[in-house]
């Protein structure tokens, strides 16, 4: 579309150079070096290229993207609504935004969603939704335990989803299919005074055999992606008493970054900076979100990012937790 708009703002420059000249040649007009009288305009730029990418941009205004610099540290930008946000066009293609940072974006028209960057390669963006998408869900309901995968949560996330045209559809096959890192769907950690708590993928839990290929607008974390933002397994019980950070207690509470374990119960007891302490209908707080990973050690339980800002094993039937949309967007 900027190419279509580009061209034609040329041709009626040449147009208008021929009309009054009256010299039927071939003209070469560069568009950097032409200005125009923007008076009556309602645009900002005070020369054609500009012109042109303002209305571009302006184009693409109910699609994309208004995008902040994450920052936990003065001047703040956390939630992308603080006043002392800085924007950033990290977006556009030939730039890379960093993991975190916030993205006010579009899912569909007149539906806009806060988004958190997981990972940009340069031409696609992964990010994950600011809130619980899906509230207060199992993992699993049925009698097969982990075995089978999200089959509760994951479809209703699916759901909650596909009316959201401005995401790329994501086609994958749990277990088979690398999300990040791995493809494997059951994990661990090693739990020793020396070790660093950190997630484990190396075996599959479950496969595509019950879920199926799927094919929807969104999908859940797996605990690989949640560990590479720096969520650590948390320590029952651990006298360990290392200090990884002030943030961040022995038990590793607080070791996610504010923007993964924002927008849970009582969050700010534990690093964060918003809390999202509203009931549902049945009288329940969000305490968490479920990943895409069963744990390994038990067949009834999975992993969720908990309130505490750390990777928890929950059992599988429990409705504390909900589900973070994670879409694709391709660069514009």
């Amino acid at each position: 579309m900027k190419e279509r708009i580009k061209t034609i703002t040329i041709i009626i420059l040449i147009v208008m150079v021929i009309s009054i000249s009256g010299v039927y040649a071939a003209t070469i007009i560069s568009s950097i070096n032409v200005g125009y009288s923007n008076e009556s305009s309602k645009l900002v730029a005070d020369n054609v290229q500009d012109a042109i990418d303002e209305v571009y941009d302006k184009s693409f205004s109910k699609t994309t993207i208004t995008a902040y610099e994450y920052s936990e540290q003065e001047p703040k930008c956390i939630n992308g609504e603080e006043k002392t946000c800085i924007k950033t066009d990290c977006y556009k293609k030939g730039k890379t935004c960093k993991q975190g940072t916030v993205i006010k974006y579009y899912v569909k028209e007149n539906e806009y969603h806060y988004f958190y960057v997981l990972r940009d390669d340069g031409t696609k963006i992964t990010m994950q939704q600011r809130e619980n998408t899906i509230r207060n869900i199992p993992w699993h309901a049925g009698e097969n335990a982990n075995r089978e995968g999200p089959t509760t949560v994951l479809p209703a996330l699916e759901q909650a989803t596909s009316t959201w045209v401005n995401v790329n559809v994501l086609e994958y096959e749990p277990g088979v299919t690398n999300l990040y890192e791995n493809a494997y769907t059951g994990c661990t950690y090693i739990a020793s005074e020396t070790s660093d708590y950190k997630i484990r993928c190396e075996t599959n839990t479950y496969t595509n055999s019950v879920l199926g290929t799927r094919k929807a607008r969104a999908r859940m974390i797996t605990a690989l992606e949640a560990s590479a933002t720096g969520c650590l397994v948390y320590k029952d019980g651990a006298t360990d008493s290392r200090v990884i950070q002030p943030s961040i207690n022995s038990n590793n509470q607080g070791s996610c970054p504010d923007f993964m374990h924002n927008y849970l119960y009582s969050s700010k007891s534990f690093g964060g900076s918003y809390n999202n302490d509203t009931v549902n209908e049945n009288g329940v707080y969000d305490n968490g979100y479920w990943t895409m990973s069963a744990y390994l050690s038990s067949t009834f339980q999975a992993w969720s990012v908990y309130r505490g800002g750390h990777l928890n094993c929950s059992t599988i039937t429990l409705t504390l937790s909900g589900a973070r949309a994670v879409v694709e967007i391709t660069k514009p």
